[in-house]
């Protein structure tokens, strides 16, 4: 029998409440991780003046660090987008670490951590190493690639970065393109845990009346965010050229950003209303109604003008849960995922063509397409399996 550990997540976000859908995956490996022996509290940043909270049963320590109208860095579109955004954030930043040192002290004269496991870890690994140091807490930090673009912006922020990894006792990547940034900073010892979505990963069976739907269209699902990096703009060029060229197909876009206005009246502007539609905001069984029914997912991520993209792709991991065929831009980790090929198609990114093409493929050869579903389905079972993603997280924690 293990001893009971007492864990400290630090994260920069985290679901606000039991039904916001904010990183669903973090605030499922926390309930995983809770009920498994361990007793695990959180840390993270307040949003517009939110307060702690239990979630779940699980303590949500939120800390202050700017007055309530400017609270907003983290959450959402996320940091990075942000400060791009809004350079003048870096201010609110320099906030957030201070403020974000004095909340990891004050847990800790109330609480003995065995273990601090901290999400993305720049600037968030300052208020591990403090925990390690001052707490003699065992420090874990997960990278999922985002930070390494704002420390590329940030001066002496491959110093920094080199700092925070040095200090840990265990560093994990959510890929293989993750952990080649990590060791190009500092050669360490790396664990890959690809943390899948725990949102899906319970797979709806496909009944016998929804996978021999006989439509007159096809239907192409998006799902993300909207921002630069999902190249969003060059999927909607490709449906445009479908639609001119006669295929009747359909696109659902499920998610929301800052880039809904200019992509919205993009699709007016095309003509494509009736064949692009645009989901704002959905439920978990929403979601795998979207994906249940699609005939095909595409992630068409490219790389922005600040270097981001994709550290690993959870949306792929849940279309193929589903047995769907998936097209993605080959780009960041997506090639853990996608074998070209084998369980879905690779093509270049901000490539409309090669799209077009790819999609013709799929609906040209529908036994071809079950075939990639299929594989894809197989290789997310045996690899991206939940259960197992969270043992190794806690054999982690005992190590």
């Amino acid at each position: 029998m293990r001893a009971q550990k007492k864990v400290l997540i630090i994260t920069s976000t985290f679901p606000r409440s039991d039904t916001d859908h904010q990183v669903p995956w973090l605030g499922k490996l926390v309930q995983s991780i809770n009920t498994s022996g361990l007793e695990v509290e959180v840390m993270v940043p307040a949003f517009k003046g939110s307060r702690s909270y239990s979630y779940h049963g699980i303590k949500v320590h939120r800390f202050r660090y700017a007055p309530t109208s400017l609270e907003f860095l983290t959450h959402e579109e996320g940091a990075v987008f942000k400060l791009r955004q809004k350079p003048w954030l870096y201010i609110i930043a320099l906030s957030y670490i201070v403020f974000g040192c004095f909340e990891v002290i004050r847990l800790l004269r109330q609480t003995r951590y065995d273990v601090v496991h901290v999400q993305w870890p720049f600037p968030n690994g300052i208020f591990g190493i403090l925990a390690r140091y001052i707490g003699k807490c065992r420090l874990v930090l997960t990278f999922h690639g985002a930070g390494f673009t704002l420390m590329r912006r940030v001066p002496f922020g491959k110093k920094i970065m080199h700092w925070i990894i040095s200090c840990a006792d265990v560093v994990i990547a959510n890929s293989s393109f993750t952990k080649k940034q990590i060791v190009c900073i500092k050669s360490v010892p790396v664990e890959i845990i690809p943390f899948a979505s725990a949102v899906l990963t319970q797979r709806l069976e496909l009944s016998h009346s929804d996978s021999n739907i006989k439509r007159k269209f096809f239907k192409i699902l998006f799902v993300g965010r909207l921002i630069e990096r999902k190249g969003l703009i060059y999927l909607i060029r490709a449906v445009s050229k479908l639609v001119k060229s006669g295929k009747n197909v359909k696109l659902d876009i499920v998610g929301d950003g800052p880039l809904f206005s200019s992509l919205y009246k993009k699709v007016v502007s095309l003509d494509l209303d009736e064949n692009i539609l645009f989901h704002r905001e959905v439920g978990e069984n929403q979601l795998a109604g979207y994906y249940k029914s699609c005939d095909l997912f595409i992630l068409p991520s490219i790389v922005d003008e600040w270097g981001d993209t994709e550290g690993l792709g959870v949306v792929l991991i849940e279309a193929m849960n589903f047995g769907k065929p998936v097209i993605a831009s080959n780009v960041g980790g997506i090639g853990d995922i996608v074998k070209d090929g084998q369980n879905g198609i690779l093509v270049t990114q901000k490539d409309v063509q090669s799209l077009v093409d790819a999609i013709m493929e799929i609906i040209k050869h529908p036994r071809r397409a079950k075939q990639l579903g299929g594989a894809g389905r197989n290789m997310i079972q045996k690899h991206f399996d939940w259960q197992k993603i969270i043992k190794r997280s806690i054999d982690i924690y005992y190590t």
